[in-house]
């Protein structure tokens, strides 16, 4: 830290990196803010006001002690420092520690934990999700049988599990254990449970699938045994995020509590599928509710809030508003649950029309505040682009949801009318292709680089996969020419549309897994230090000197200790480089200098 930057307060032009710098503790002040480090550090307290809805003065005021005399100078750092050891070092120098031992470097990376959940998410939606999905739909459409003897209404069912329960709910779980303990800046609570849901709920999704393929007489205790299992599954998940949301103050716009509720409906909907399985099976369309408006649902409204703005550089709806939004989503999705699980005995045709109209206003509420359909001709742009359009048509898709599934239920109750099946269809697949997945694939094609620390695989394969993805649904509209004009010619072109599905899905899971993949090419000849790039963070943080190098270069977020602790485990050197644009090649080349010179005292 310069003498300058200590002699002066923090200012609007100041960066994020830079409060951090000068003083780790003043992290807690940021997260209050709902400012982290994590993905936007070398934005000034100026954008990052601008894009999080925060008045700059207050703010800074905050940062600054509001005018009284600082407890410490912003130059000192909250924990002792080792010494310096490189000659271009330009913090602070303690008092000289023991030298530690020097680390042996392994040639490969660890790999972080998200990526076996995101492996095992898009595997089961090649395979028993679409895959099965779009066989089904081609037996029900087209004279032949794909299906060879296996029942459809079973092959539907266990689609929806593999899709729901397997790709929806694996992949939020892995994006939900890597992001929040950098939005809270705090460890992952509890990582052996959370590997443990892991296990559970692919081991639940897989029971319940194969048993209902298998048909009588295992069909009946795989799958009570494969829901028991995603039930443990959800409370595990639950546990850990209530406990790391925790870690940290609550953020401007408490997308915590949307997460906490999220938690709550995954493990009713498990709950659900355990008593359905145990033989009420007319209560399979209320499970499929509550994981969908219910889990779905809060997560992803709750993400957008916290992501939202720092992507696309929406302004954040005011407190109070954002408070009765939340409260009215969670009263009408409730409602609505609700009266799904009783009409599975009593229609409630007087009751289901004010819940399909309040769940309808409230959701639409949300989308308008967000301002996610609006015009962004007065917002910041933030970040890379590309991805923004599958977060747009996901939402678009979202409003289309509503109209097909439960205002089109509210007419039908006032008319006494029942609604069309193949309305019905049209809006679940609205939900769950056009917001659901998209809004999956394009928060992934965003985050997925940055876990990675190197650029997507490809940028033709991501559009492609929106492309073919926004195609397949539409395709699937056509069950309304059916239905509502009767041109049943057209009823075989909609099995077109589970192909389609089949390779959105294909296309994107080849980019993800190429990214992952991807190690880039640190240009250097084979030596003893080239190793050093691949490995994590926290391994060479054991070389002394290595801290304050690697802060003097640019890592600054490595000297909150909090950070440090959340991050270095999981991000190799190369990667953080990579996130945080500095040359690697200069920084091996140093940090070589510091190991030889362990290695000699």
């Amino acid at each position: 830290m310069s003498r300058e930057m200590a002699a002066h307060q923090f200012t609007s032009t100041t960066t994020v990196d830079d409060v951090v710098h000068a003083d780790p503790a003043l992290s807690r002040v940021l997260n209050a803010h709902g400012i982290d480090t994590c993905c936007g550090g070398s934005a000034t307290l100026a954008e990052a006001a601008h894009v999080r809805g925060i008045d700059l003065d207050a703010l800074l005021g905050a940062l600054n002690g509001n005018g009284k005399p600082r407890e410490r100078p912003v130059a000192v750092a909250t924990e002792p420092m080792r010494p310096c050891a490189s000659p271009a070092c330009e913090v602070t120098v303690q008092p000289v520690q023991p030298p530690r031992p020097t680390v042996a470097a392994p040639a490969v990376p660890r790999p972080t934990g998200y990526v076996r959940f995101f492996a095992a998410s898009l595997l089961f939606a090649l395979t028993l999700g679409s895959t099965l999905g779009a066989l089904t739909l081609a037996t029900i459409t087209l004279p032949w049988n794909f299906l060879g003897g296996l029942s459809s209404d079973a092959t539907k069912v266990a689609h929806g599990y593999a899709q729901v329960f397997g790709f929806a709910a694996l992949f939020i779980m892995g994006v939900a254990y890597h992001v929040i303990p950098r939005f809270k800046a705090a460890p992952l609570t509890a990582p052996g449970v959370a590997s443990a849901s892991f296990w559970l709920q692919t081991g639940g999704v897989l029971v319940i699938t194969v048993g209902l393929l298998a048909g009588p007489p295992v069909v009946g205790p795989t799958q009570l045994a494969g829901a028991i299992m995603l039930l443990t599954a959800a409370l595990a998940f639950g546990w850990v995020i209530h406990h790391s949301l925790d870690a940290g103050a609550p953020t401007p716009e408490r997308f915590e509590r949307y997460l906490r509720s999220g938690c709550g409906w995954l493990v009713i909907a498990a709950a659900l599928a355990v008593v359905t399985a145990a033989g009420a099976d007319s209560l399979q369309p209320a499970v499929w509710e509550t994981a969908l408006w219910g889990f779905a649902g809060s997560w992803i409204l709750g993400m957008s809030l916290r992501i939202a703005p720092v992507f696309l550089g929406l302004t954040l709806p005011p407190a109070r508003m954002n408070t009765a939004l939340f409260i009215g989503y969670q009263v009408a999705a409730s409602a609505w649950i609700l009266v799904a699980v009783i009409e599975t005995w009593i229609p409630l045709p007087g009751l289901r029309a004010p819940a399909g109209v309040a769940l309808a206003l409230m959701v639409g509420a949300f989308v308008l505040r967000l301002g996610i359909l609006g015009s962004w001709e007065n917002q910041t742009v933030v970040g890379d682009r590309g991805y923004e359009k599958f977060l747009v048509a996901a939402y678009a898709w979202l409003l289309v949801a509503l109209v097909f599934i439960p205002v089109w239920s509210a007419v039908s109750a006032l008319t006494g009318q029942p609604v069309p099946a193949l309305v019905l269809d049209v809006g679940r697949h609205a939900f769950t292709l056009g917001f659901l997945t998209q809004i999956i694939i394009g928060v992934a094609a965003r985050l997925i680089p940055v876990f990675a620390g190197t650029p997507l695989w490809s940028r033709g394969w991501r559009d492609t996969t929106f492309y073919l993805l926004n195609a397949a649904i539409a395709t699937r509209g056509l069950e309304l020419l059916v239905e509502l004009a009767g041109l049943d010619e057209v009823w075989p072109y909609i099995s077109i549309s589970g192909v389609l599905g089949v390779g959105a899905f294909a296309a994107f899971a080849v980019n993800v897994i190429m990214t992952v993949r991807t190690r880039p090419s640190s240009g250097l000849a084979s030596t003893e230090i080239e190793p050093m790039a691949d490995n994590f963070v926290s391994d060479l943080l054991t070389i002394p000197g290595a801290l304050e190098l690697l802060v003097s270069r640019g890592l600054r977020p490595l000297q909150n200790p909090e950070m440090r602790a959340a991050m270095a485990p999981t991000v190799t050197l190369r990667q953080a480089c990579r996130i945080h644009s500095i040359e690697l090649e200069p920084l091996l080349a140093e940090l070589g200098k510091l190991a030889a010179t362990s290695r000699e005292a």
